[in-house]
């Protein structure tokens, strides 16, 4: 009997289609996530980025799926949707720059503008930059 990965896999080979199998976590709570199962998606998606198994994993949020991919190695660019947790709470802000060893987002809302330390950035657990958003995988 196969595993699902394989049949997935195997159907995905039939339609010619290069895929790759990533992590997969849901956040249930502001506070606890829970691993999933691998999900399959297509390569090219990821393929650009260094050691992609490593690097970039799918997070369901409520409803939608967030395909992510750390940083380092990802650098954020102006404009870029990053995705963090500090002080409990998760939080998707818009990369504006980096200048004088502090960095600024704009909030989801698009309505104010934070100025963080560049040493607590890196700190931060599950930072990430948001490579693609949809409803279903």
């Amino acid at each position: 009997m196969q595993s699902y990965q394989q049949e997935k896999h195997q159907e995905n080979l039939q339609n010619r289609i290069p895929t790759v199998f990533l992590k997969a976590f849901e956040l249930v709570e502001e506070d606890k996530i829970e691993n999933l199962k691998d999900i399959e998606t297509p390569l090219v998606l990821v393929e650009s980025i260094e050691n992609f198994k490593e690097n970039t994993f799918w997070l369901k949020i409520r409803d939608i799926w967030v395909l992510v991919g750390k940083i380092p190695p990802l650098k954020p660019q102006e404009g870029d949707i990053v995705f963090f947790k500090e002080k409990g709470k998760w939080g998707l802000f818009k990369f504006l720059k980096i200048e004088n060893e502090k960095v600024y987002l704009r909030d989801a809302k698009d309505e104010r503008t934070t100025k963080v330390d560049k040493s607590i950035v890196n700190s931060l657990d599950f930072y990430g930059k948001v490579l693609r958003v949809q409803e279903k995988i």
